[in-house]
């Protein structure tokens, strides 16, 4: 009977490949798990007086719910006509929010929707500085 003669197989082993990846993969695991998550910054001290006061629109929403643009009480049901009147008189489309720290999250998300459905496109939330102990 006839017979072939046997060729060599020609195979690459995976295995040292298969190690490397493996400690790439561990290496880069740890690494990137010691990265602070924010960068420290000492941000410069500005001494030129009194802050600019430019012509702003602020909206404020108290604990009853009772919402104001600048300074003035308004109706709910006004708000988003009042909000587009102070933009345009102002000429700005950024809005200044101030907010009681009991107000719901629900309720302030609204407002800020309202506001933007009356034009606004920026949003600024108004904070008290933050005491040093």
């Amino acid at each position: 009977m006839f017979t072939r003669p046997k060729r060599p197989t020609l195979s690459i082993d995976m295995a040292p490949l298969i190690d490397v990846v493996f400690l790439l993969l561990i290496f880069f695991m740890l690494t990137s798990s010691f990265v602070p998550p924010a960068v420290p910054l000492t941000l410069p001290k500005a001494s030129s007086g009194a802050p600019s006061e430019a012509a702003k629109v602020i909206v404020s929403l108290d604990q009853n719910g009772r919402i104001s643009i600048s300074e003035k009480t308004i109706p709910d049901a006004e708000f988003e006509t009042a909000l587009r009147a102070a933009l345009d008189q102002n000429g700005t489309t950024a809005v200044h929010f101030r907010g009681d720290t009991t107000v719901d999250y629900g309720v302030f998300l609204k407002l800020i929707s309202r506001a933007r459905s009356a034009g606004a496109n920026q949003f600024h939330l108004v904070h008290d500085p933050a005491s040093n102990p």
